[in-house]
């Protein structure tokens, strides 16, 4: 399969790549400081630029995007625009591109995580964002044509990103070749509109 890996750098965008690389994908990393495949998903025209770039792709996978971390009392409206602008209309941005430049029956998957539902302190703007793309993958997901599927990977903090011994969100941290594995699985599905939960 031909995948675009957005994210590419991070902790799970680069498990997912090198896992994709060894079994043999065409996998294309693309993250902000890429000399190869630059993207930032908060601006529409170099999500555009990327996919003018690349072939006909079977999966997008989207590993990036950022909220503000504050106490609600703290958080004044730009600080939610952070999150708006870059998790939540930067993967939906995404998906309105990129079904533009993806074979039939091709795989879409973003990635929110446990704050969709979770309580942690101090991730008020990161649970507003993480819902919203909840609710958008199961409206959208029934109105892509030509067979493209548009799911969800959320998982729970990351096994050695966070303590082991600790939990987050009530729940203790994951493994990152169990939340790898929800990704592929995504991949070799026929499922749209689901939320993969890993935590």
């Amino acid at each position: 399969m031909k995948v675009l890996v957005i994210g590419s750098s991070g902790t799970i965008g680069s498990a997912i790549y090198k896992r994709l690389v060894s079994q043999s994908h065409e996998v294309y990393g693309a993250n902000r400081g890429s000399t190869d495949y630059p993207i930032d998903i908060t601006d529409v025209n170099s999500i555009k630029h990327l996919f003018k770039k690349l072939p006909k792709l079977d999966a997008v996978i989207n590993a990036a995007g950022t909220a503000s971390w504050k106490h609600f009392s703290d958080l004044k409206e730009e600080d939610y625009y952070v999150g708006i602008k870059s998790k939540l209309m930067g993967q939906v941005n995404l998906v309105h591109i990129a079904k533009n430049y993806l074979k039939d029956n091709a795989s879409i998957t973003l990635t929110t995580g446990i704050l969709a539902e979770h309580y942690e302190p101090n991730a008020v703007g990161l649970s507003l964002v993480n819902g919203a793309i909840h609710s958008f993958v199961n409206a959208a997901s029934n109105e892509l044509d030509r067979g493209i599927r548009l799911n969800v990977a959320a998982p729970g903090a990351i096994a050695g990103d966070f303590p082991e011994n600790k939990k987050f969100a009530g729940y203790f941290p994951v493994n990152i070749e169990d939340v790898v594995n929800v990704y592929t699985e995504i991949l070799t599905s026929d499922t749209t509109g689901m939320i993969y939960k890993k935590y």
